[in-house]
């Protein structure tokens, strides 16, 4: 598949020890913290492959947050019997470890909080995170199966599910609100979960036109993904431009692109319904949107950022888009000039504003029930830890992730996606 993502790196954390600090630790308890030690670990060092199966790391996830149960939620006596009945009261165990985690737009520098949830809600993000960079893998692979472009177009899904499940779960329960331009910011947790829907939703449009679907959906989906990239430009907006221009200009570039194929697909609607004055001023606004994502493009490709610096306008489904906007606009000032005489209006025609199907909703995630090591003589025996301080702050090197392949190959087909 010939699509291009941008990809921020993941973040980074310091290493925790789960360290027990009770008078008199039970069997229970220290396998509990020695378990967790290692599946956080384990966890992170799985993530930093994009490579890997999501059926290893959704499990290895899965595991992490059970295990942290019992520091989020309290463990009652009433629960030996079977699950907690809705949520569960918070845990008095919240604060008695401190998590160390940076930021993708405040920089290497950590930041601290003694919470269990913030760990949650971080190491969330780093999954949601991890299940777009494992999209883009598939994206960049040479050939692309239908069963492969279905899998890009789950874990995308998968990602706006685990950035909702944040916003709408773990925001709430912190014990601080969340610092302004952390990824805990509702407004950065926006811009992740809109750029994910978005980019599933590539997959749709590029499907719709490899089977030659109606044009007014075409230009309906492409219209809804553009507003959705826009939607989370605009949302990084009051952030500092050194760090969030790079995102910015990639979620502008993919605005100002999807904004063209509506228009040019807009207007081969028009031409179909013989509104051929109509249809040449929707394709003149296709060709005025290309040209904005081609200088959007350009400045991306010389923006500094954590993301990799690459040209996109460069890339096949770029260069495919101008030809095909070239070849719909002559036909219809052909057409005009032999057949219609239509008069070409100053106002360009309006999009439609709401697809019929097609559109992307997330996959939901849900918090899994804790682990057998928790119940209530463990939760109480570790009731005499103290609260635990955060200690001073330092920056962290960048997280060692593993390269993915990304195809120089060019497909054959009309929208330079491989879904076969």
């Amino acid at each position: 598949m010939a699509h291009w993502f941008h990809r921020n790196p993941l973040k980074a954390t310091t290493v925790q020890k789960f360290e027990i600090k009770v008078s008199q630790p039970t069997d229970a308890t220290k396998k509990l913290c020695s378990d967790l030690k290692l599946s956080r670990s384990r966890l992170l060092d799985l993530i930093r492959n994009a490579n890997n199966s999501s059926d290893t790391i959704e499990p290895a996830f899965l595991s992490y947050l059970s295990l942290l149960y019992g520091f989020i939620w309290e463990v009652e006596p009433s629960e030996e019997q079977g699950q907690h009945v809705g949520r569960p009261n918070p845990s008095k165990l919240r604060n008695v470890l401190a998590f160390k985690w940076t930021h993708t737009l405040l920089g290497p520098t950590t930041h601290s909080s003694a919470d269990a949830v913030y760990e949650a809600a971080n190491m969330s993000i780093n999954i949601g995170l991890w299940f777009m960079k494992h999209a883009a893998m598939i994206a960049g692979k040479d050939d692309i199966n239908m069963n492969e472009a279905k899998e890009m177009h789950s874990m995308l899904r998968r990602a706006a599910g685990i950035f909702t499940f944040v916003q709408t779960e773990f925001l709430p329960q912190l014990a601080n609100p969340p610092m302004l331009g952390s990824d805990l910011d509702p407004r950065v947790i926006n811009a992740y979960l809109n750029q994910c829907t978005a980019e599933a939703q590539e997959v749709t449009v590029a499907r719709a036109i490899e089977l030659k679907h109606n044009s007014n959906l075409i230009s309906a989906l492409a219209n809804e993904t553009s507003k959705l990239f826009l939607d989370a430009a605009n949302t990084l907006r009051p952030f500092k431009p050194e760090i969030s221009a790079q995102w910015i200009k990639y979620l502008e570039l993919k605005a100002a692109f999807y904004q063209s194929y509506a228009y040019n697909y807009c207007g081969e609607n028009l031409l179909s319904m013989d509104k051929c004055g109509e249809a040449i001023k929707a394709l003149q606004e296709s060709e005025a949107c290309l040209k904005k994502a081609k200088i959007l493009c350009q400045e991306y490709g010389k923006t500094h950022g954590p993301a990799p610096r690459v040209k996109p306008d460069q890339h096949v489904v770029f260069k495919r888009l101008a030809p095909t906007v070239k070849i719909m606009l002559d036909k219809c000032n052909r057409e005009n000039g032999l057949i219609y005489h239509d008069t070409v209006p100053g106002e360009v025609p309006t999009l439609d504003t709401k697809a019929t199907y097609g559109l992307v909703s997330p996959i939901d995630f849900q918090m899994p029930a804790r682990n057998s090591l928790w119940n209530f003589g463990t939760y109480r025996t570790l009731l005499g830890m103290s609260a635990a301080k955060t200690g001073r702050e330092y920056d962290l090197p960048p997280v060692n992730e593993e390269k993915i392949h990304q195809s120089s190959k060019e497909p054959t087909n009309v929208s330079g996606c491989t879904l076969q």
